[in-house]
């Protein structure tokens, strides 16, 4: 007999779900694979995870309205990312998008992603449409109000082939369970030379169907407020302090970031280092009432990055400071992005954001 403590992966955040159980130990294995995969499931519905990538060039990713923000060319980001060093099936997520400019006032993005995590697997694909009031254009200046919607359309698998289905668990077909689901997004961002904010709604709507909890699906919303200033230190020189709120609807999860840039240009090549730290409060799921299993989370990033002639690079290391690990959690990921035919506009001020 044995008592099993399950955890569960939340925007790489290590959050425990208490439950008791008294079962026979050979059933242990595929027990706690088949509950990480299940919760997994319920989380990974709601489409991409918030990680730093608004701080490696790739605002478009995070926040809608950013579809078309530079006024010419076409930006086109790949990330690729890997958590749990040394754990066999660890989470790992790959994206490319690309968005541009369609005449003065409007802006057309696409995503798409794989996020891969042990038995559970989520495609998913979304297009963008940006309205942009252009207040002041320029060479060097920018004053600009955008608006972008989302729509996207999302697939889980889950695959249950090497479950032990004499476990009696209804859930448990021992093939591969599929759902599929919709969203839309808001997003509203505001530029003025050196200062910028956004304000993102991810599944706005959302429709979906979810084989473990439908509760879930009914609290989607995910808001993200996020705001930074570039302050000139030199012709060549400049820091970008910014900070990042979120509140996730269905975990009543306030999530904070606190990040600080610095951007380096020396000829053609630009370059840039940074560091964001990640704290909040996770209220845990507890089957038990009376009980308090609320856990801090707390996570260290840091970053930097290469720009030459369109070709863009990142790297950004993130590291948990979790009371409770499965293993020890780090995660590495790496964006190449390319920016094509933008040579007219370069906004001196802003070139970190556009």
């Amino acid at each position: 007999m044995i008592k099993i403590i399950v955890f569960y992966l939340h925007n790489s955040i290590i959050v425990k779900k208490f439950t008791f159980i008294l079962l026979n130990s050979n059933y242990v294995k595929w027990l706690i694979m088949y509950v990480l995969g299940q919760l997994q499931l319920i989380h990974g519905q709601l489409q991409l995870p918030i990680y730093a990538d608004y701080l490696t060039d790739n605002y478009f990713l995070v926040h809608p309205a950013m579809a078309g923000a530079q006024l010419e060319g076409v930006q086109a980001r790949m990330t690729h990312r890997s958590q749990w060093q040394g754990v066999a099936n660890a989470p790992s997520l790959q994206t490319i998008n690309a968005h541009g400019r369609i005449g003065l006032k409007s802006g057309l993005g696409t995503v798409f992603y794989t996020d891969r995590n042990g038995f559970q697997n989520q495609v998913g694909a979304s297009v963008t449409y940006a309205h942009h009031i252009n207040l002041i254009v320029g060479n060097r200046d920018i004053h600009q109000l955008s608006f972008g919607l989302s729509a996207g359309v999302l697939n889980n698998t889950h695959d249950q082939t090497q479950f032990d289905i004499k476990l009696g668990d209804p859930l448990v077909e021992g093939s591969q369970v599929k759902s599929n689901g919709l969203h839309m997004d808001l997003g509203l961002t505001y530029i003025r030379y050196q200062f910028y904010t956004h304000f993102t709604v991810r599944n706005l709507i959302f429709k979906g169907q979810n084989i473990s909890d439908d509760i879930s699906l009914d609290k989607a919303k995910k808001i993200i407020v996020n705001t930074g200033h570039f302050f000139e230190l030199s012709e060549n020189a400049a820091l970008e302090p910014s900070v990042m709120i979120q509140i996730v609807d269905y975990a009543d999860l306030p999530s904070f970031d606190m990040n600080m840039k610095s951007h380096h240009t020396l000829n053609n090549l630009n370059f840039s280092f940074g560091a964001s730290y990640r704290f909040g409060t996770q209220p845990n799921t507890n089957l038990f009432s009376g009980e308090n299993l609320n856990q801090d989370h707390k996570q260290l990033t840091l970053l930097t990055g290469l720009q030459f002639r369109g070709v863009s690079f990142f790297y950004t290391y993130t590291h948990s400071f979790e009371d409770i690990q499965i293993a020890p959690f780090n995660s590495h990921q790496f964006t190449l992005g390319f920016d094509l035919s933008s040579d007219k506009f370069r906004f001196f001020p802003v070139r970190g954001m556009l």
